[in-house]
């Protein structure tokens, strides 16, 4: 069973969800898969402090790393991807766009051409190449490339596998290889930052973690995970993504990511104006926040699935009428209204309905209680003793 996590976040007009500039941004295998939630905006809008110089998100919980190789966090992401850039990003709708690399061409089924933008600089003014993208790559992909707090291989490594290896054709162009077509490859180099070649092997990854340098609309100041990371607005920020609105400097000097795992307490800091975004308000709550004056709810795909796993290759769930009888018997019309107040819709299979390759003519299995316990009986699962429970 899979649904998308709900995913909310509150606002301060003025001071609006895109931290790389002054606009608001765009509103992004188990085998049997059944509600995808939508992700919630709430913004709130009171008069605003003259000047306003910073920004304060108050996160779900703490990131793992701030070192974009070396995590599977989607808070250690929501903070990295402020300092870091891609070769490519994403919007709202998993469209996939631009960002370091200025072009992308397929030479043949398996090798991925990449010219990169010319001028882009680190937050220690050193200019971006081919060398650092090659490095960054390396450093996912080879085992053990990670040498802090001791050697392993990135966790990322299974996002972008098909890659064997990435080589350098100039200063501006670096062509991938990958071990065979893989059609999804643009939105999964979506996932993958890069870093400074340079300044990692002159302090080596612990001291790139705690001082981490990339080439996003803002840079490290200081923090610790647990805690608050603080940053500061890069001026020399190239500006990013083009087509992907707004494009410019941060709108304001500083941003804050600080650590709030209470959700009554984000709350009730938000309401303060302690901090200017939440994380993760619970559905409950929404309709309490829509009702407060200054309050605008807004509605974006998340990319969070849940779901319950079926191991097939042993019983019961070897046997796929099992596994359909499954689907067939959670009512997951009930558990969307229920436990998610109708912000969610259901999955028809293992892709969310948003992904640009998922099946839109697919229909989500229906609730059907005696259809599961007639496939259930054809598996040999009855109640045999009368005491409610199947058995074989």
């Amino acid at each position: 069973m899979r649904t998308y996590r709900l995913v909310l976040l509150v606002v301060v007009l003025g001071v609006l969800l895109a931290l790389n500039a002054c606009a608001p941004a765009p509103a992004q295998v188990v085998k049997e898969t059944v509600i995808v939630e939508k992700e919630k905006i709430v913004e709130v809008t009171p008069t605003p402090a003259p000047g306003r110089q910073t920004i304060i998100v108050g996160l779900a919980g703490a990131p793992t790393s701030l070192d974009p190789a070396d995590h599977r966090s989607r808070q250690s992401e929501t903070v990295i991807r402020n300092m870091f850039d891609g070769l490519v990003t994403r919007d709202t709708r998993s469209g996939v766009h631009l960002e370091l690399a200025e072009s992308l061409e397929w030479i043949d089924d398996t090798t991925l051409e990449v010219k990169l933008r010319q001028g882009v600089l680190f937050h220690d003014g050193v200019e971006m190449t081919a060398d650092d993208v090659v490095f960054t790559f390396e450093r996912i992909i080879n085992e053990n490339a990670i040498e802090y707090p001791e050697p392993h291989t990135s966790p990322r490594k299974g996002l972008i596998a098909p890659l064997e290896s990435i080589e350098k054709v100039d200063d501006y162009t670096v062509r991938m290889h990958f071990s065979g077509p893989w059609p999804v490859a643009m939105q999964m180099l979506v996932h993958q930052q890069i870093v400074p070649k340079h300044y990692i092997e002159e302090v080596g990854t612990k001291g790139f973690i705690e001082h981490p340098i990339g080439t996003g609309p803002f840079k490290f100041v200081e923090g610790q995970l647990d805690d608050q990371i603080v940053m500061e607005r890069f001026d020399d920020y190239w500006g990013g993504a083009p087509d992907l609105p707004p494009v410019g400097p941060a709108c304001v000097p500083k941003a804050i990511f600080r650590v709030i795992p209470e959700a009554s307490t984000r709350v009730a800091a938000l309401l303060a104006n302690e901090v200017d975004i939440i994380q993760a308000v619970p559905p409950a709550l929404v309709e309490t926040l829509e009702q407060t004056p200054g309050i605008v709810v807004k509605s974006a795909p998340s990319t969070l699935p849940k779901w319950m796993e079926m191991n097939v290759s042993k019983p019961p769930f070897d046997d796929i009428r099992v596994r359909l009888a499954m689907n067939y018997a959670v009512d997951k019309d009930l558990i969307v209204e229920e436990l998610y107040g109708g912000r969610a819709v259901k999955l028809a299979g293992p892709l969310s309905p948003f992904n640009n390759f998922a099946n839109p003519d697919l229909e989500p299995y229906p609730y059907d209680p005696e259809k599961a316990l007639s496939l259930l009986a054809e598996a040999g699962w009855t109640d045999s003793d009368g005491d409610g429970i199947l058995d074989k």
